[in-house]
């Protein structure tokens, strides 16, 4: 066999096994955090970040931004509705 298909061969095996080694998945997936916010009534909403009493956050359950405000120690929630989200 002639030097030149012995080298191709070599580097047909080469770049076999690197791509059986996996090495192309080497980044751990990304994991969101998702807080959740149950009211008295049961109604449940989920925020990306904490919510904290008079922010605005969007609601990934319900698909718009909500007020957070607080009512006899409990945190409740009702829809923004203005040009201040935020």
């Amino acid at each position: 066999m002639k030097e030149e298909w012995k080298l191709f061969w070599g580097w047909v095996i080469i770049v076999i096994l690197l791509l059986l080694s996996g090495c192309s998945h080497t980044t751990p997936p990304i994991k969101i955090e998702f807080y959740e916010l149950i009211e008295p009534l049961g109604t449940k909403h989920k925020y990306r970040k904490e919510p904290l009493v008079g922010k605005s956050y969007y609601c990934i359950n319900h698909e718009a931004p909500e007020i957070i405000y607080e009512l006899d120690g409990n945190k409740r929630v009702r829809r923004w509705s203005g040009h201040n989200f935020r």
